[in-house]
């Protein structure tokens, strides 16, 4: 796993990384499409309902930056499907603690029997989060990222072994 971030200008921020998966590219394809999936793996999920069109949902999460915490309602939306290689994400939250707003390119390639993700994003962060500060951003981008990828293979892992 590898992220950075770094300031895109103003109240933005680029964050990019990747992660190595011991899932083949059609699985972690198929999991990232899944609704009952992605509420298994956002930290912090507490609701995430289809919002009427294919790929998109309304979501609340509680999660916090630092001291700043709060529980943020939102939307999530998949576009520019490539199937088993590429898609952007695009999001949009808000609630107490500020709001945020995003798009993120998620790629995908085979590497080996795993498979290979990357993902670049821009996110623009208002209200009291956004003065926490870049590495305190860098880092709960980082264990949000993380923890979102290894709940998505442990899912995968667990209905493996309650199906054999």
């Amino acid at each position: 796993m590898v992220v950075s971030a770094r300031t895109a200008g103003g109240d933005g921020v680029r964050i990019e990384g990747e992660h190595r998966f011991s899932l083949p590219r059609a699985e972690v394809w198929a999991r990232l499409q899944d609704p009952g999936a992605l509420r298994r793996a956002i930290p912090g999920c507490v609701a995430f309902d289809e919002a009427g069109a294919p790929g998109a949902w309304n979501l609340t999460v509680e999660a916090g930056v630092g001291p700043v915490r709060g529980a943020f309602a939102g939307s999530v939306a998949l576009a520019d499907l490539e199937p088993e290689s590429r898609y952007t994400l695009r999001a949009e939250g808000s609630g107490r603690p500020g709001g945020v707003s995003g798009e993120a390119v998620i790629a995908l390639a085979d590497d080996g029997a795993g498979t290979h993700l990357r993902y670049d994003a821009e996110v623009t962060i208002r209200g009291p989060v956004a003065r926490v500060g870049g590495r305190l951003l860098t880092s709960t981008a980082r264990t949000m990222a993380r923890q979102f990828f290894e709940a998505i293979e442990r899912g995968a892992q667990a209905e493996e072994e309650g199906a054999a």
